[in-house]
């Protein structure tokens, strides 16, 4: 689809993720695809010409299938070699107040507490914000496994092919699908001779 000049932008290809929230804000896009945050951001920026016309969803899957969940996760952590661990640590305990995390939606970045989604001056700011609880019922917790950055760098391969060349996205997923396969087995192995 990424490919198919009729269906998406015609600078998909060489959009990030900050450019194509901006298109999408400028209404430039007619629907973006695990968007949230830009698609709040459109209802707080002045310079957005779809304020008041956007909404959200999830994602159509099969009658009796649950619908998948693109969530991303941001993570506030403290290198075990900061020089400024208290520092870091008072940082962290303001930037995830309540407080912070609603000033942070209001000014166009996406808050992760529960009473930000639940706000009620929120959600007349942003009249679809409550709906992010719902799409995250679905979302499963990332694999707990030592491949894991492996297996991300193999993801962001396959999507850069899909974008990039014409391979079929069947192939493209049969070949990573069998180098995390690889990947998992000699983790295994190497779990194994290591004991």
């Amino acid at each position: 689809m990424v490919n198919d000049a009729t269906a998406v932008h015609p600078k998909s290809r060489e959009f990030g993720s900050v450019e194509a929230g901006l298109a999408f804000a400028e209404g430039q896009a007619a629907m973006a695809i695990n968007w949230f945050g830009f698609a709040s951001m459109a209802e707080v920026i002045e310079e957005s010409k779809v304020k008041g016309k956007i909404d959200i969803t999830s994602l159509p899957s099969d009658p009796g299938h649950k619908t998948a969940s693109l969530n991303v996760y941001w993570l506030y952590t403290i290198g075990s070699g900061s020089k400024h661990q208290k520092l870091a640590y008072d940082f962290l305990r303001f930037a995830t107040t309540p407080e912070s995390d609603k000033l942070l939606t209001t000014e166009g970045g996406i808050g992760c507490r529960k009473s930000t989604w639940k706000d009620a001056e929120i959600n007349t700011l942003i009249p679809f914000y409550h709906k992010l609880e719902m799409l995250h019922e679905n979302a499963l917790t990332l694999p707990q496994t030592p491949i894991w950055p492996k297996v991300a760098e193999l993801i962001d391969g396959t999507v850069l092919k899909a974008i990039e060349t014409d391979i079929p996205s069947e192939i493209l997923l049969e070949e990573t699908q069998k180098k995390i396969r690889e990947l998992s087995q000699g983790t295994t192995l190497h779990s194994s001779v290591k004991n």
